[in-house]
């Protein structure tokens, strides 16, 4: 299975949007977020360059969807109105806790939770991502972008309904689309049984902007968790926004190329540090000389990413693994077996792909 597993954090996530209604200068929330003018959006322009070499070639790829345990996925749900509002608490402890196997991301004994709810607080100490930064040797934020800020009456509280949970693995991550059109993104989540939700890092991002790095999204990129995804069922109708990527640290390199607005905090220390030559937000896409035909793809699935890489191409998000990972939501309207368990086909088909894909900048 090419599943690849991140050094520490954050293998991939999933989607699920809001309900909305398209507005002029919008795309819809509910299948394409984001502005019609955001990257994720546009097509790479005619005058767009190329760069002279494949941008990871003999890097075997693949599909986050293929981890049908959700450990590395980032389960996405839609609150509605009469979900209850849980406060949301802050906890130094919810990654490594989990990570070193005393906790667990939902399912905790009382004592446990107990110890959980014991050391934490209702106010977060940071403004943004405990994860992210803007320089390789200091933990360094943005000049500007979406603070986090603290409510009034601490503890914040969202709209999260019965059996929104995290992923399970240590980076837990969540997504919960809120009635009121912003998205709720939490890292190294815990759930309780009685309701509140425990987080290491959180953010509030929006569906209607132009889906960038400002918005503190809870990736190391600081671009939203849930940007770039696409469900089983959009293969059908074709892939119409960029796709989202993790890629491993051998092809990065600690620097920033829009849409992203930062990159891994622990870049240059990891015991796999960054060592290539790709900003973290760049964008690979095939080449006008490379044909969809030329790949000679055997699957729908595969033949509907290699058209929407030449037209939007991929976006790296996140750091993850030793291969590179298309995300995909988790749960969807329809269920596509080359998509939810690994195939023979749809992986040399991505294979092919990705030896193809160049960055590309206009």
């Amino acid at each position: 299975m090419a599943i690849f597993r991140r050094p520490r954090r954050r293998l991939a996530r999933s989607l699920a949007f809001a309900a909305g209604l398209a507005v002029s200068g919008q795309a819809s929330a509910q299948n394409r977020p984001f502005t019609f003018a955001s990257v994720w959006n546009t097509t790479i322009p005619a005058a767009a360059v190329y760069a002279s070499e494949p941008a990871d070639p003999g890097l075997v790829a693949g599909v986050d969807s293929w981890d049908q345990r959700n450990v590395w996925t980032i389960p996405i749900y839609t609150a509605g109105a009469n979900d209850p509002l849980q406060p949301l608490l802050y906890n130094s402890l919810a990654w490594y806790k989990v990570f070193t196997g005393e906790w667990k991301r939902v399912g905790n004994s009382a004592a446990v939770e107990a110890d959980i709810l014991a050391s934490s607080k209702t106010s977060f100490p940071y403004r943004g991502n405990v994860f992210s930064t803007t320089t390789p040797n200091a933990w360094t934020l943005p000049a500007s972008y979406n603070e986090t800020v603290s409510s009034a009456s601490p503890p914040a509280r969202f709209r999260i309904g019965a059996g929104m949970t995290p992923a399970i693995g240590t980076d837990g991550h969540m997504v919960v689309f809120q009635p009121v059109g912003t998205a709720l993104e939490t890292y190294a989540t815990i759930v309780l049984s009685s309701g509140p939700v425990v987080a290491l890092s959180y953010a509030t991002t929006s569906t209607t902007s132009a889906g960038d790095g400002w918005q503190n999204g809870q990736t190391a990129s600081m671009l939203p968790a849930y940007a770039g995804l696409f469900c089983d069922e959009d293969v059908a109708t074709g892939l119409n926004h960029a796709l989202a990527i993790t890629v491993p640290p051998t092809l990065l390199a600690p620097q920033i190329a829009y849409p992203a607005y930062a990159f891994d905090r622990d870049s240059l220390i990891n015991k796999q540090p960054y060592a290539g030559v790709l900003p973290m937000g760049s964008r690979l896409a095939l080449p006008p000389s490379v044909s969809v035909a030329s790949l000679a793809l055997s699957t729908a699935a595969g033949k509907a990413i290699a058209t929407a890489a030449k037209a939007y191409g991929f976006i790296i998000v996140d750091r993850g693994g030793t291969g590179v990972t298309i995300r995909v939501k988790p749960k969807c309207a329809t269920s596509d077996s080359v998509l939810r368990a690994w195939n023979y086909g749809l992986q040399n088909d991505l294979n092919a792909i990705l030896a193809k894909v160049r960055s590309v900048t206009w």
